[in-house]
């Protein structure tokens, strides 16, 4: 019987002098450790937002955006970056098989619809023959794609396609050229020159002449 009365003085001497409504409440305090928790975890909030957008230390989320996109496209053109847009960039197109194929699905995601899937022409006149309506060499051909021709009903490719990607169709229509495969709209255009070789990965780039 003592030992009942002992627990009960024990339990009645940790409870707090609150009262609600007939309600009393133990006094357990809350942990150490849960305040150290929660200190730091307000700490730590603060200085990630500091350091995190405020920093000139830490890039911004445009500046990662910007970054990731030119390892992207480090990763998939490769040397094609450092040529400069023109004739030679095309001709290195045209002698890389993995360039050629990077052209080849371009083509076919953004010019089939009017050239064909094989190039022998459909609404847009035939790739695969010696005749072209609106140019009359491998520049001609970066331009027809860039800034489009016969007023726009070639639509310019530039505001969908970078300068890489150009060069990269601009190297498999060249490639399509000699075919000779049958469309539905005949020869169109004049005969022109034949173009300048492709360069191969081990070629040197001939001089100018």
């Amino acid at each position: 019987m003592a030992e009942y009365n002992d627990s009960t003085q024990q339990r009645e001497d940790e409870l707090t002098d609150h009262n609600y409504d007939g309600i009393q409440e133990y006094d357990n305090p809350i942990p150490g450790w849960w305040h150290v928790i929660f200190i730091g975890s307000v700490v730590f909030s603060i200085a990630y937002v500091a350091i995190m957008h405020f920093s000139p230390m830490v890039p911004s989320r445009y500046d990662k955006l910007a970054s990731a996109q030119s390892k992207a496209e480090a990763k998939m053109f490769g040397k094609l970056m450092e040529i400069p847009m023109g004739e030679e960039k095309v001709r290195r197109v045209m002698g890389n098989e993995a360039w050629l194929e990077s052209g080849k699905a371009l083509f076919a995601k953004n010019c089939v619809l009017c050239h064909s899937a094989d190039g022998e022409g459909l609404i847009g006149p035939n790739l695969t023959d010696e005749f072209y309506k609106n140019l009359t060499d491998l520049n001609g051909v970066i331009d027809v794609i860039t800034n489009g021709a016969a007023n726009n009903a070639m639509p310019a490719q530039k505001t969908i396609m970078g300068s890489n990607d150009i060069a990269l169709v601009a190297g498999y229509v060249a490639s399509l050229r000699g075919q000779n495969l049958p469309g539905p709209r005949g020869v169109e255009g004049v005969e022109i020159a034949p173009f300048p070789a492709a360069i191969g990965q081990d070629d040197e780039v001939e001089a100018d002449g």
